[in-house]
């Protein structure tokens, strides 16, 4: 699963190289994108979910916006990290 910053006011570079942080980030824990993409989701439904996942996805979604926009804390509030095919981009 291809990975993109949606609502970010950045340039596609920047978006890519956070992308590609926020995988390295959760490779790099023995998960895959896609595992935790689902436990997010399934943690948002109020399901029951893997919270090593969850936890992979959400420091991968900071470690993007780092990349992406530095490390200060003014990233934009409506930006999250998604699929890429939620933004349109081919996955």
């Amino acid at each position: 699963m291809k990975l993109w910053i949606l609502d970010a006011d950045a340039s596609d570079a920047d978006i890519e190289a956070g992308c590609r942080a926020a995988e390295a980030l959760i490779t790099s824990r023995g998960l895959t994108v896609e595992a935790a993409y689902a436990a997010v989701l399934a943690r948002a439904g109020r399901e029951r979910f893997d919270r090593r996942a969850a936890k992979a996805w959400d420091d991968a979604e900071d470690a993007a916006f780092r990349a992406c926009y530095g490390n200060g804390d003014d990233w934009p509030d409506d930006a999250v990290l998604a699929p890429a095919e939620e933004a349109g981009k081919p996955g």
